[in-house]
């Protein structure tokens, strides 16, 4: 039995009793249907659940801490609190990110199924049995929804009306149960082109919140440290202090990072977290499409269509030459059908999104080889739409990579002259003196005390941290160069203020 169905189960027992419940968000009446439908729970099961983890949690820590004699009675209570809440909504929002997880890929493939299912219509027309034909066409597809649909089949070859049991499926998608309602509605031959998904939308309102969000990032990102600074000057060190704070520190420009800046839309054409050799590959291969589908229109068979395409555009095509070539060789020595083509190429590039349009191009060139370029023509078009919202990312991303940069040497610089101040007050605090006779050994005191170590590893963590984040913003590929950079100005500017203060006494 696994964690999940060990939560569930906990869950499920919690049910009659009358516990006070922890309630992290507000859930709409899709996500609380799909609860009892996936996990057989009640939303209020895991808010009662979340209150007896964090309950648990805050309890053991709280009595253990004290036991130890680690910390004072309020740093006690502090992280026991912060960390019972963390583990409370961890749990809380486990199931949620499942479903989301779920509509996420579910979404990603409405276009795909209603590019396929029109082409279904014009090929089988309204004599056939299009109900049918739609319960198999999803249950055919590797979706999280699959499993459903061949339930449904089965009750179908039981006698059941298969439009009573569409009408009882919710799914996480949003899209999906539209589509499936004006089917329903429209007898299945509704057949009009969606103008834009929610994935869609939800990217474009990424797009519109990014610069803001840069600046909470880039705030955190210098001012942090530079709060670290002048919390280890104007104190004597504690470590045990520090090891919660630098922690935190990482895991909060980690977070924000992950939050903010890092978008999980499941987009086709968008390739914006992949490298520029992946983006090449994938401009290449839709190059190569675009040849295909013009082939095809001229009436060509798919194998001539797909050897015309690489000839005519070999000069284009370089990262998927050799892929390509040796599949069109197999083609050529009969050594393999079209479709069996598509699936060896679909291993050899070894890619979600090839896999997608390479399987979704060969199930619309089965099912109707006459007009399936119409249909390919309708992905490219959507994957277009996908690439020309990735350029207004990138647009942005060049225009912050400026001020990137500019942080990027300016922190070290100001976090490095801070912390070399250390002697400073370090020596206003002890008293070191620091007279001719005896300078050498009390430098040599101060330049390996504890205090002295601990400030200096601690801040150059700070400024590696920050100076990773930073260069992940533009995603930049050569990180080490620039990090190594940033740390050896921090180095610079540490020591030369260090030497700049001792000179003064």
């Amino acid at each position: 039995m696994n964690l999940t169905n060990k939560l569930i189960i906990f869950c499920q027992k919690i049910h009659p009793y009358n516990i006070p419940r922890f309630r992290f968000r507000k859930l709409d009446t899709r996500y609380k249907i799909l609860y009892e439908k996936e996990y057989n729970l009640h939303e209020s099961d895991i808010n009662k659940a979340s209150f007896i983890i964090f309950l648990i949690s805050f309890i053991m820590l709280f009595v253990t801490s004290n036991f130890l004699s680690i910390f004072n009675l309020v740093q006690v209570f502090s992280y026991s609190l912060i960390i019972s809440l963390f583990l409370s909504y961890s749990f809380n929002k486990k199931f949620y990110k499942e479903i989301l997880k779920k509509e996420n890929q579910l979404n990603a493939f409405v276009y795909v199924i209603r590019i396929y299912f029109s082409l279904i219509q014009k090929s089988v027309g309204n004599s056939a049995d299009l109900t049918i034909n739609f319960i198999r066409l999803i249950s055919d597809y590797n979706l999280p929804i699959k499993k459903e649909f061949r339930e449904i089949l089965n009750k179908i070859q039981l006698g059941q009306n298969p439009e009573m049991l569409l009408a009882n499926v919710t799914t996480p998608s949003i899209d999906f149960n539209s589509y499936l309602k004006e089917l329903l509605i429209s007898n299945f031959t509704y057949n009009e082109t969606l103008s834009e998904n929610s994935l869609e939308k939800k990217f474009r309102q990424y797009l519109r919140e990014i610069e803001s969000k840069l600046s909470v990032f880039f705030f955190i990102g210098l001012f942090f440290p530079l709060g670290v600074c002048f919390l280890i000057l104007f104190q004597r060190i504690n470590f045990l202090l520090l090891v919660i704070i630098l922690p935190l520190f990482f895991i909060s420009i980690k977070t924000l990072n992950k939050k903010f800046l890092r978008n999980d839309s499941f987009l086709l054409g968008l390739l914006n977290n992949y490298s520029k050799e992946e983006k090449a590959k994938f401009r290449e291969f839709i190059y190569f499409l675009k040849g295909f589908t013009l082939n095809l229109q001229k009436n060509s068979s798919p194998e001539i269509a797909f050897i015309n395409s690489y000839s005519q555009n070999k000069s284009q095509i370089v990262l998927l030459d050799i892929p390509i070539k040796s599949q069109i060789t197999n083609l050529i020595n009969l050594s393999c059908s079209f479709e069996e083509m598509l699936e060896n190429l679909q291993i050899e590039t070894n890619s979600i999104r090839f896999k997608i349009i390479l399987e979704v191009i060969g199930k619309l060139v089965s099912k109707n080889a006459y007009i399936s370029h119409k249909k390919i023509k309708e992905l490219l078009y959507e994957i277009s739409k996908h690439q020309k919202l990735e350029s207004e990312l990138e647009i942005i991303i060049r225009g912050e990579k400026f001020r990137v940069l500019f942080f990027l040497f300016l922190l070290p610089i100001i976090i490095g002259g801070i912390g070399g101040l250390f002697p400073l007050f370090n020596i206003m605090i002890n008293n070191i003196s620091f007279s001719s006779i005896v300078y050498l050994s009390s430098l040599l005191e101060l330049f390996f005390s504890y205090d002295f170590v601990v400030i200096f590893l601690a801040l150059w963590f700070c400024v590696y941290i920050s100076s990773y984040y930073f260069l992940e913003i533009i995603s930049y590929e050569r990180k080490s160069i620039l990090i190594i950079a940033s740390c050896f100005i921090y180095i610079l500017a540490f020591f030369s203020s260090f030497f700049t203060i001792l000179n003064y006494f």
